[in-house]
């Protein structure tokens, strides 16, 4: 029997997933505790296999508690509550080490499910968000260290664009965006960048040339979303790829 640890900031939630799980009858739950200070201590003693920890809780501080909690005790699995379609939450909870995150308004078949998923060696992420989280570890990775990492997908297609000697017109016109989108992604472009003219700004893209070719080269707005009449209507390798993957929901 899985042994499980409550992590919420809200004493009632966490003994209403006490008897979710009491009545499952594949997990024991050993602990539960409303603070960042004595869920580290009982995991310490305790021992889980699994923690379920509230996203107020678990993320925000540095370290977090997700991250001391896994420094501590790697061999735990940690789930942290909180919405799951929120990217940044789901991308903030990845990289301190988490399996996923599970929302606190799903069902008991889903909250049981997601548990042991994670206790086997799943992630925990909603298969509609499988592809953006994709899109921003594969994105992170490949900018990591360089400045282009401070542009957003889209900025960083209109910054090829004006590399190309391309103007507003055209570079709107290729993404399926307004004029006045672009002048917006322009003025962040050159804000995030220190830079004072668009000039500026196409000659640093030509510097940087290799690493924007596959970005630039893209019909969708890192979001998920492809441009009107463009590519293969079954969408990207990745999306469909997330079509067929493992997430819940």
């Amino acid at each position: 029997m899985a042994r499980v640890l409550l992590v919420d900031s809200q004493p009632l939630f966490n003994e209403a997933l006490e008897a979710l799980f009491a009545r499952d009858g594949e997990h024991q739950v050993i602990g539960r505790s409303s603070s960042r200070s004595e869920a580290f201590a009982m995991l310490q003693s305790l021992e889980p296999d699994l923690t379920l920890v509230d996203a107020a809780v678990g993320l925000g501080e540095t370290p977090c508690l997700v991250d001391r909690i896994l420094r501590a005790r790697p061999a735990t699995k940690v789930v942290v509550l909180g919405d799951d379609h929120d990217p940044n939450l789901l991308m903030a909870a990845i990289r301190a080490g988490a399996a996923g995150v599970v929302g606190k308004t799903h069902g008991a078949d889903t909250v049981l499910r997601v548990a042991r998923g994670v206790l086997d060696g799943e992630g925990a992420v909603p298969r509609s968000m499988i592809l953006e989280v994709t899109r921003r570890l594969i994105g992170g990775e490949r900018f990591s260290g360089s400045p282009l990492a401070r542009l957003s997908p889209r900025e960083r297609q209109v910054l090829v664009r004006l590399s190309r000697g391309w103007d507003n017109t055209r570079i709107g016109g290729d993404l399926y965006i307004s004029q006045h989108t672009v002048r917006t992604h322009i003025q962040n472009i050159l804000e995030k960048l220190g830079m004072h003219s668009k000039l500026e700004a196409a000659a640093f893209a030509m510097r940087w040339s290799f690493e924007l070719d596959a970005e630039g080269d893209r019909d969708d707005g890192g979001d998920g979303r492809r441009a009107e009449g463009s590519g293969d209507p079954r969408g990207t390798p990745m999306e469909r790829a997330q079509l067929a993957g493992s997430g819940y929901g």
